[in-house]
């Protein structure tokens, strides 16, 4: 695809985006952290790669952390709230949202993980955007449960619902994989459920 001309830079109100371009941005940028992690990404770069101009991604993403956090969002599936009838059930299929059994979702979120220590404000948007959803799935379950009185624990239910959540994302971090399903089973079964359950 061929850059943007000048005048394609200023299109006329309410045209209609283009779905192939946003697609090739976003995988675009999606190369770009795998290579280069997110401090090497650079707009220009993405651009580039994607056929366009710098304008078409500023149109789009009005920085490069809300292409980045857009990029890997892109690559993630949406995190549910079962309700089995089971705590146990409940929670494995919330632990099924981090197992990525293809490898490229794994090294883009690598690319972004790696840099939130020295980033605030891409903390904050990655933790918005890819954070937070799947732990408000845990914690709806964990309080759903516990207002059955399947969960005693006196534990703050924020806390209980980070537990699979750090082990995934610091699996991606450490080791640029995700867990497998035997992990996210044996996180629920041997740490999860023994923290909702309190023994006096």
């Amino acid at each position: 695809m061929a850059p943007e001309s000048v005048d394609d830079r200023r299109p006329a109100a309410g045209r209609p985006r283009d779905p192939a371009l946003d697609a090739a941005i976003l995988a675009a940028a999606q190369d770009q952290l795998i290579a280069h992690g997110f401090t090497g990404t650079t707009v220009e770069a993405v651009a580039r790669a994607a056929g366009t101009g710098k304008a078409a991604v500023y149109r789009r993403y009005s920085t490069k952390t809300g292409l980045v956090v857009a990029a890997v969002q892109a690559l993630q599936r949406p995190p549910v709230v079962p309700d089995t009838g089971s705590l146990r059930d409940d929670l494995l299929a919330c632990a099924q949202h981090f197992v990525l059994p293809d490898r490229r979702p794994v090294l883009v979120l690598a690319g972004l993980l790696e840099e939130l220590g020295r980033n605030p404000d891409l903390r904050a948007a990655a933790y918005a955007a890819i954070g937070r959803p799947p732990a408000v799935a845990f914690a709806t379950v964990i309080d759903r449960w516990r207002a059955r009185g399947e969960v005693t624990s006196p534990a703050p239910t924020a806390l209980l619902a980070g537990i699979v959540p750090a082990a995934a994302f610091r699996s991606v971090v450490l080791q640029r994989q995700a867990i497998d399903p035997q992990t996210a089973t044996h996180l629920v079964e041997y740490v999860l459920l023994p923290a909702l359950r309190h023994q006096p």
